[in-house]
């Protein structure tokens, strides 16, 4: 790949499944439909609505795949059991992660916020994607918008930092002010006619959509609805009130790893005994079974969840209120493609929300804890809900810096692997989740969803029991 300094890797011939064959095929034409959606559009207005076809600053032509990309990822796109994991080199080559930015992060929804973090008037969030730079604002009307960190008069960033109870939102440079909704304010100290005012607001993100309690981006012209990429997802989450969840706290982390890996290791529950062994005790490795429909995600639950002596017990809080019987017993485990992981306990979730940096192999990376509508049981006093509160949070980050170490060292790992011409292997009853995400990835950078056909037939236990009640 690209700058590497390593001697061109020679893998040995692999047979390609049909299904393979007939997506690499496509790859050339994906290339060009993707360069054409992301043309501008004849005319556009100053104000878009969303996924309205705009000339938008973040959108440019995507980049070649790199040509080694036809010859790795073979290995990947096939059933399980014939698969070997991605490549080492899909992880560290600068040149391959800057297209994959692009083409995954450009062309598809991803995360970038929580509801509640936009929830007031003058609420103000920057979310940073490789070179990317976004704004979210809630306006005065509480509605939700996304603007490139872009000023219209030079260019500069408007928004270095997020804020709380903003009015406007004001360039360092020469003072030029935006309203909340990105329209032009002032051009201070020259008088600008509004009707050229009404063509200089900050440029818009095309996508902006709400689920789960969570803020979705796409960067693509005409992106389609958001439910697309969903599947049957919001069919699952149906009786958990995510939209109307308490914010409690968030962790910021700068992880040496690429985004990937932060994903795969959520999905990968073969890990727990060996990373987690105080989740060990009420998380068990053979307690996990698939949750998975159709959609870009992957999703799995423990049950039952075993009470022992800890912070998330099912004692210390009131559940989401509409439940049913054997979902008040079971944690949930999404991971949304791209790169958000969403763990449901019956009274709080926790996300991980992560964003690739410029540089291979550096990520930042979000926790927030969020409780379910009314967890608080009727009997607490405020302070004791709060330090209840408290020690769940520093339960889950513990479970995460332990995460962290893993991914880590696995960063440096792929190194070494790399050098070797080393694939790793799947072990199908537990690795079904990393293969899935793996062929999420390879199938995103030619803007398709996974391959459900190449994909195992997994139990539908756990939702034959939710359907039942």
């Amino acid at each position: 790949f690209g700058s590497s300094t390593h001697r061109p890797l020679r893998l040995p011939p692999t047979p390609w499944p049909k299904t393979t064959a007939t997506m690499l095929a496509s790859w050339a034409r994906t290339a060009g439909r993707l360069a054409r959606r992301q043309q501008p559009a004849a005319a556009a207005s100053p104000v878009m609505a969303v996924r309205h076809t705009s000339s938008v600053l973040g959108a440019q032509q995507p980049r070649a795949l790199p040509k080694l990309v036809e010859e790795l990822a073979p290995t990947t796109i096939a059933p399980i059991e014939l698969a070997k994991s991605m490549h080492p080199a899909f992880y560290i080559d600068q040149d391959y992660v800057q297209v994959e930015r692009e083409r995954i992060f450009g062309n598809h929804w991803f995360a970038a916020a929580h509801t509640s973090e936009l929830s007031d008037p003058g609420d103000v969030k920057v979310v940073e994607v490789g070179d990317i730079s976004i704004i979210l604002t809630c306006d005065k009307s509480r509605k939700i918008n996304a603007f490139y960190n872009v000023c219209r008069h030079r260019g500069a960033r408007v928004c270095a930092t997020s804020s709380k109870g903003c009015k406007q939102l004001v360039c360092p440079y020469h003072w030029w002010a935006y309203r909340l909704d990105g329209s032009l304010k002032s051009t201070p100290p020259a008088a600008t006619p509004k009707e050229r005012k009404d063509t200089l607001g900050l440029q818009r993100v095309p996508g902006v959509e709400t689920f789960a309690g969570m803020v979705f981006l796409n960067q693509s012209p005409n992106p389609p609805p958001l439910t697309d990429t969903l599947g049957d997802l919001p069919k699952k989450l149906l009786r958990y009130d995510l939209d109307n969840l308490e914010f409690h706290a968030a962790k910021d982390y700068e992880i040496r790893g690429d985004w990937k890996l932060i994903a795969e290791n959520f999905v990968d529950f073969y890990h727990i005994n060996a990373v987690h062994p105080e989740l060990a005790k009420f998380s068990r490795v053979d307690d996990h079974q698939p949750y998975q429909g159709s959609g870009q995600y992957v999703g799995f639950v423990t049950t039952p969840l075993t009470d022992s002596g800890g912070p998330g017990d099912s004692y210390n809080f009131n559940a989401f209120e509409r439940l049913h019987g054997v979902e008040s017993g079971a944690a949930l485990f999404f991971q949304i493609f791209p790169n958000v992981s969403v763990t449901i306990y019956p009274h709080s979730i926790y996300t991980l929300m992560t964003f690739p940096t410029a540089e291979a192999g550096k990520t930042k990376e979000r926790l927030s804890l969020l409780m379910a509508p009314g967890a608080k049981l009727q009997g607490d006093p405020t302070d004791l809900y709060k330090e209840k509160c408290g020690k769940l949070m520093d339960f889950v980050v513990n479970i995460n810096d332990e995460d962290v170490e893993a991914i880590e060292n696995l960063q440096v790992g792929l190194h070494n692997a790399r050098a070797r011409g080393l694939c790793g292997e799947f072990l199908p009853k537990y690795d079904w989740p990393v293969h899935r995400f793996q062929n999420m990835v390879l199938s995103g950078l030619n803007g398709e969803h996974v391959r459900e056909d190449i994909m195992p037939k997994l139990s539908s236990a756990f939702e034959q029991k939710v359907l039942s009640v």
